[in-house]
């Protein structure tokens, strides 16, 4: 009784763990279906007494086949090999068949959301808002060049607010300046930005952009370029000169946008509602 009571325990404190764990963004590396047949018991677990505990190579959900899906993340500057599985109720729990691993339906580059509740599982959310816990194979720390995903390190706020671009299944940092507003009358205000030209181009004149922010309104906008500014005039926190992008919603925290029509030459901002930062890039 004492066993099952303390398993009880154990499920509800892994439940409460996930609820409280802050949801990371992250991006879909690989993805593997791996099968392994099922294995005939070694003749020493004959030996077994009966009543007693086998090992764990005598055990026959160490026997039976198994498929599972290897599914490998970039999470910030890490990367989690994971194997997700079935969720499990408390009954379940309770089960000796052992874990039931599950096809995820990810494919490489596909955006999730990823709340790491140990060093041995996590839990995944997908673009289409389907949840499923996993279990982690491995993790390791990689470069920023290799996997440069914002992390979002609690419950996103206009200050984490962040937008990269996508570009080759990869994301890139966009140039970040605090908007500097001068007020021209009739609630208009006048926004400027130091330099000229931005060091951020994007490859392509339809880019892509994945947005790291809570709910509020996206705004692309082309910057008129100064002496050694770059401006937009606002009014109404709305531009003067708003480019029609389409936004998509991936999850929670999570949003993807792209321009309906190819981008001039120039130079532009991503402005996000209730930041006072500005997101440029140029269009060569």
């Amino acid at each position: 009784m004492t066993g099952r009571f303390s398993v009880l325990l154990i499920a509800f404190a892994s439940l409460m763990a996930a609820a409280e764990t802050p949801w990371e963004p992250g991006k879909v590396v690989a993805v593997e279906e791996v099968s392994i047949p099922a294995k005939a018991a070694d003749p020493s677990c004959l030996a077994v007494p009966k009543g007693a505990a086998p090992p764990a190579r005598c055990r026959a959900s160490n026997l039976r086949a198994r498929q599972f899906w290897r599914v490998t993340i970039d999470v910030g500057n890490r990367r989690f090999v994971v194997r997700p599985y079935r969720a499990q109720n408390l009954l379940d729990t309770l089960n000796q068949d052992g874990t039931v691993f599950v096809n995820p339906n990810l494919t490489a580059a596909s955006l999730v959301e990823v709340a790491v509740t140990s060093s041995k599982a996590v839990r995944l959310k997908t673009e289409g808002g389907q949840e499923m816990p996993a279990l982690v194979d491995s993790q390791a720390l990689v470069s920023s060049t290799e996997a440069p995903v914002p992390v979002a390190a609690g419950p996103v706020t206009p200050s984490d607010s962040k937008v990269v671009l996508l570009e080759n299944d990869d994301f890139h940092d966009l140039e970040i300046q605090e908007c500097k507003s001068q007020n021209i009358g009739d609630g208009a205000a006048l926004y400027s930005f130091p330099g000229g030209a931005s060091p951020v181009r994007a490859a392509s004149k339809m880019p892509a952009f994945v947005v790291l922010a809570g709910n509020g309104n996206v705004e692309l906008s082309r910057l008129q370029v100064g002496k050694g500014t770059r401006e937009l005039a606002v009014a109404r926190n709305r531009s003067a000169s708003p480019v029609p992008i389409v936004v998509t919603q991936v999850s929670a925290t999570l949003r993807k946008f792209t321009v309906k029509d190819p981008l001039p030459p120039g130079e532009y901002v991503v402005l996000l509602e209730n930041s006072n930062r500005g997101f440029l890039f140029a269009v060569p």
